[in-house]
């Protein structure tokens, strides 16, 4: 009972250390939320841009006229448009510190989907000060963005889902745990949170790799398109070190069953000469 005890102890504390962390990875991203802790999934740097390389007809327009702010950020529920302040541009590889100030966001959307095409058009059409409108094929993107549009939109919607899935899920783990640690239950709590962590991946992973194309092909193109993009450290560590909590979660479990459910002795009976 007491080896029981301290069992879920340490389960619920890694448990609740995963949630704390994608929780904050999740909700971090959330309009002025973002700006104030620099946790999100993409700045785009505009301050450089190139304007007649993004549609037939920019040349000799600024970006302020096409409507355009200095920088955005954009996270799980929508987007901010500010100013980045006093910023480097550096190459790829090299994490540079975030001094985004904002000045305008998004309403908040559990159905936010990143598209850079859309957002672009919404952008100029909403704000520009030259009367023109644009559509989604007016826009040419550098690389093979324009092609990734529709894959960029589905793995953002990919990457909510399954951190809000981890998250309760991981919950449900803390639920089970504490209704069954004097009976036992590991079994379903591990069945739980391995469907945790495989969601956490899932999404981490997705963050990471899609955001990561984008930036890196808005970086090829830097000095003609004149677009920086950058991932958030701060978001990167905070779904990754979840991700690794959860797995702690699941070797917690599985190594605390080993040592505290022991086989029952056989029962011995002498025989009656």
């Amino acid at each position: 009972m007491l080896c029981g005890f301290f069992r879920t102890i340490l389960v619920i504390a890694c448990a609740l250390s995963s949630i704390a962390l994608l929780l904050a990875a999740n909700v971090g991203t959330i309009g002025d939320q973002a700006a104030k802790s620099s946790i999100f999934l993409l700045e785009l740097n505009f301050a450089n841009m190139d304007v007649s390389s993004l549609f037939n007809g920019a040349e000799g327009a600024t970006i302020a006229e096409l409507g355009f702010a200095d920088a955005y950020i954009f996270g799980m529920y929508g987007y901010c448009r500010g100013t980045q302040g006093n910023t480097v541009m550096t190459d790829d590889n090299t994490w540079e510190d975030i001094n985004f100030t904002s000045s305008e966001c998004t309403q908040s959307s559990i159905d936010y989907k990143f598209n850079p095409v859309t957002f672009i058009v919404d952008e100029i059409n909403e704000h520009n000060t030259l009367g023109i409108n644009v559509t989604e094929s007016d826009i040419q993107l550098p690389g093979g963005l324009n092609d990734y549009v529709q894959t960029a939109s589905h793995l953002s919607q990919v990457i909510y889902i399954c951190s809000i899935i981890a998250i309760c899920l991981t919950i449900l783990v803390i639920l089970c745990q504490l209704l069954c640690w004097c009976v036992g239950g590991a079994t379903i709590t591990i069945f739980f949170q391995n469907l945790a962590f495989i969601s956490a991946v899932i999404s981490s992973g997705c963050a990471t790799g899609a955001f990561k194309y984008i930036e890196t092909e808005f970086n090829r193109y830097g000095t003609t398109f004149g677009v920086h993009a950058q991932l958030s450290r701060n978001f990167l560590v905070l779904t990754w070190v979840g991700t690794a909590m959860s797995l702690l979660t699941i070797i917690v479990i599985t190594f605390t069953r080993c040592c505290c459910f022991t086989r029952p002795q056989p029962i011995v009976y002498n025989r009656v000469l």
